[in-house]
């Protein structure tokens, strides 16, 4: 089925940052499925499908730049699509305005990688609600979240990492990489992971407060207390 996942995009020319806000994605569930995009309002409310899940609930962003009906996507015959549905700050594909105010557009095909841009910074863009909103647009990527060659390889690769090491370098009860020594659940294929020089393995979620942590870079290692410098070359 047709997916598409809009990911925040920082301009590195712009002055300021785009409206930050959560990846966001949607699978259609059928081929007269359209996704329509506006401005968040709290009367609707928000609503976030269960990932794999397929909806075509709208999507909003909380800033005042967006229109209420600003833009809309859909799939037809397999490529993505997207048009401004006479928004009054504009859609921008690729830096390219769709349409002149309040005016809907004409569809325009939308590539994998693509920018996105709704609206124009108001008032300066002092404060994040008034801020345009920018994302890249990525097309049919399911297959990146089911199972392929590449990561069951890599995931048995991780796996063979702890068995080189000997009791020495840690008990062997915690040098396993089957499963996460904080939570204690299943490490598995599409996962986000850390892997420390030491070669224990663990949910990047999970290590994550240990390696944002006053002592950074350094780092102490859960599982047999190696120490490292995360930031040391390679």
């Amino acid at each position: 089925m047709p997916s598409l996942r809009l990911v925040p995009h920082q301009d590195p020319r712009s002055a300021r940052p785009s409206l930050t806000f959560t990846s966001i994605s949607r699978t259609l569930p059928s081929a007269s499925s359209v996704i329509r995009v506006g401005r968040y309002s709290d009367r609707e409310g928000s609503v976030n499908p269960a990932p794999n899940v397929p909806s075509d609930a709208p999507v909003g962003f909380k800033s005042k730049v967006v229109s209420r009906k600003h833009c809309e996507f859909w799939c037809a015959n397999g490529r993505w699509h997207i048009k401004d549905v006479g928004s009054s700050s504009g859609t921008f594909l690729n830096h390219i305005r769709l349409s002149q105010p309040n005016l809907e557009s004409r569809p325009f095909p939308v590539n994998d990688g693509d920018i996105v841009q709704l609206g124009i910074d108001f008032r300066g863009g002092e404060e994040m609600i008034f801020r345009c909103v920018k994302m890249r647009v990525e097309c049919n990527r399911g297959w990146q979240k089911s199972l392929n060659n590449f990561n069951v390889t890599t995931h048995k690769r991780l796996r063979n990492l702890s068995k080189g090491l000997t009791k020495k370098d840690g008990d062997t009860a915690s040098t396993h990489s089957s499963e996460c020594a904080i939570c204690l659940m299943s490490i598995a294929p599409c996962q986000s992971l850390f892997v420390a020089p030491c070669s224990h393995v663990w949910h990047y979620k999970c290590i994550r407060p240990i390696l944002s942590g006053s002592n950074w870079p350094q780092f102490l290692c859960p599982n047999c207390r190696a120490v490292a410098d995360l930031e040391a070359d390679v």
